[in-house]
Order: structure tokens, then C-alpha cells, then sequence
């Protein structure tokens, strides 16, 4: 104890001023979000080359998994090509106005409020700002940012992570979204009363959205209660597991610029 207090007290005005510094960097990152975005950029490119070496040790210790999942997805493409069908347990090929990048995830967060997904994959691969994430399993993610060889994309698991769902059996639209406390659970608040539902419903990606195709699976109905404002608290069990993310497949719609364009000429009118 003698010895820090004599450290600080010989170093206190660099320790003050190194104190002031990260101070004033981080009320620049909130304010500017043009700093920000250069700062998560710079970030990603450098911190994900740890990840990638961390990833390359674990894959090593889980190659009969990775073998079996590979295994599994190359029969179901054998499938589509042979017999030139749509395979009944996988929407990945549903719609051919998308894109699909086969990426892995290197590093990845379940147990923070705004979780995040590393993807070994980046602007020379064709991914761009807005792409979807998803599995075989489910929506799963937006990208946020990217560098040249990596990708960051904001998880399904985010405070400001939404997607836009339809009930399956009718059709019927809503938000759904994470409220921070399982990140096997998801949130829907604005569905009304009046549309009938049972435990076990499945909740899919909606039409409005250029970001997924419609009728992505994201999960299933756990439980719901009817609320005094009109509307369900619906708690959906999300299909994918969030917490044994491997390999993601990053999605872009051909047809999403030609919508967003037509889409802004009514918002400056």
C-alpha cells in the first residue's frame, strides 16, 4: 500500500492527465457518431485477428462437431441440386432474390445488455453496412460495421436490435425484440389481444423488411399474458442458440436498393 501511494503521488500529474484524456475520447465517441463508427471499425479489424487465433485453437479441440454440421449441410445441398426442391427444415435458399455469404463466427457475446457477433469475413467478401445474419436455424443479426477481412454485426441480443415478425398461422405483424435477461427468450409487446394464440405458435421474419426474406423461423410462443393497454406480453423461445454460434450465412437482397430508393422519395416529400 505505501508503495502505490508513493507511485501516485510521484506520477500524479500524468496519471491525472491520462485520467482527463480517456475522459474526453469517450464523451467524443458518444457525441460524434462519425468518430464512433471509425473507433468500432479500427477496432474490429485489430481485436479480431486475437480472435481468429482464438478461434483456430478452439475449432481444433471441436472438429468432429464442425465435421458433423458440414456433413449435415452438404447433404441437404446435394438434396436441393439433385432433386431441384426446396428442402422441407432449412429456409436458406427459399428466396432467390437473395444472396447468401457463408461466414464463420470467431467471437461472439450472449450475457452483456448489447451483445455483439465477430464474422471472419469483410468488405473484400462483398459484405456491406445493413446485411443480415442468420443460420439454418434463424434471424440472428444486422451488420454494424466492417473492415476489409472481418465483420461485426449487432446480435439479435442488442437494446436496439428489432425485427419485424409475422405470426405464422395468420399472418398477423409485430416487433420482436430482447429485454436483456435470457438469451434463449425474446420479447413481443404490440400484438393486440383480440388475435387468438397458443404455446407453441411460430414466429417468422415478415415481408416489410429488405434485411430477410419472409418466413425466416426465429422461434416459438414459451408463454403469453394479456395486458390491461390491450396487448399480449408474448415470451418466444428463440430457435437458434445463441451461446454455440459457428458458422452464419450474411444475406443480402438484390432487390433492396431499388426499394430503399423508391422508399425515400416519400420520406423527402
Amino acid at each position: 500500500m505505501h508503495n502505490l501511494l508513493r507511485f501516485i503521488k510521484l506520477n500524479q500529474f500524468l496519471l491525472l492527465f491520462v485520467l482527463i484524456e480517456g475522459f474526453s475520447i469517450i464523451l467524443l465517441l458518444q457525441n460524434n457518431s462519425y468518430q464512433a463508427h471509425k473507433a468500432i471499425q479500427f477496432s474490429t479489424e485489430y481485436t479480431s485477428i486475437i480472435y481468429k487465433y482464438k478461434n483456430a485453437f478452439s475449432n481444433y479441440l471441436s472438429l468432429k462437431t464442425t465435421n458433423d454440421y458440414l456433413i449435415l449441410e452438404n447433404a441437404k445441398l446435394h438434396t436441393l441440386l439433385n432433386n431441384n426442391e426446396k428442402f422441407a427444415d432449412s429456409s436458406l435458399l427459399r428466396n432467390k432474390n437473395f444472396n447468401y455469404i457463408a461466414a464463420k463466427v470467431i467471437n461472439n457475446s450472449v450475457k452483456k445488455r448489447n451483445n455483439f457477433i465477430t464474422l471472419n469475413k469483410g468488405l473484400k467478401n462483398g459484405i456491406k453496412n445493413g446485411m443480415g445474419v442468420m443460420t439454418n436455424q434463424g434471424a440472428i443479426g444486422i451488420i454494424h460495421s466492417v473492415s476489409n477481412n472481418y465483420a461485426l454485426a449487432i446480435s439479435l441480443l442488442h437494446n436496439k436490435s428489432a425485427i419485424g415478425i409475422f405470426l405464422k398461422k395468420n399472418m398477423h405483424t409485430a416487433i420482436l425484440k430482447w429485454e436483456g435477461f435470457d438469451y434463449r427468450t425474446a420479447t413481443i409487446r404490440d400484438l393486440p389481444i383480440h388475435i387468438p394464440l397458443n404455446i407453441g405458435d411460430t414466429i417468422i421474419t415478415n415481408s416489410y423488411s429488405n434485411i430477410y426474406p419472409e418466413g425466416i423461423n426465429i422461434g416459438t410462443i414459451s408463454d403469453f399474458k394479456k395486458n390491461d393497454d390491450g396487448f399480449y406480453t408474448i415470451n418466444v423461445s428463440l430457435l437458434e442458440d445463441f451461446n454455440n454460434l459457428r458458422y452464419v450465412y450474411v444475406i443480402h437482397s438484390k432487390e433492396s436498393e431499388e426499394q430503399l430508393i423508391l422508399e425515400s422519395k416519400i420520406k423527402n416529400d
